[in-house]
């Protein structure tokens, strides 16, 4: 299965933020073990190297952003998805951004924390709690 993860679910595993980190950690776990393949947008690796200045290292980041590239589909942004994105008055800026990113690589499911921002976009939105409940079914 294709997972496409939103910004907040890296940060959440990388940053360690409780509770989430929790389920986050069981998606990586599920990656690591090629269980499910992830991907993420190239915006969500600029947005974590800018927020993880504040905590981590510029090695760490930079090995950070290494990591997603090599261990995740990386989408692309182009002038396109930006304008198809602004075209649907989303909730959400940023999440349909994100949305539009994903869909030439057809998610199975989005996962995010922030299911509100991607209200009425597309396929399938999850939490990674609910997304793990349901993998233990």
């Amino acid at each position: 299965m294709k997972l496409f993860l939103d910004t907040n679910v890296i940060l959440d595993y990388l940053c360690k933020r409780e509770p989430f980190c929790k389920d986050a950690d069981i998606l990586f776990e599920m990656f690591e073990r090629r269980i499910h393949k992830g991907m993420v947008s190239s915006l969500t690796i600029v947005n974590c190297a800018y927020i993880l200045r504040k905590v981590f290292s510029k090695h760490q980041i930079t090995e950070t952003v290494d990591w997603l590239c090599q261990d995740f589909a990386v989408t692309a942004i182009d002038r396109n998805t930006v304008v198809e994105a602004n075209s649907k008055n989303a909730k959400d800026f940023e999440d349909a951004v994100q949305y539009f990113s994903a869909l030439p690589s057809l998610p199975d499911v989005i996962i995010t924390r922030d299911k509100q921002g991607f209200e009425g976009l597309g396929p399938l939105v999850m939490t990674p709690a609910e997304f793990v409940a349901e993998s233990r079914k």
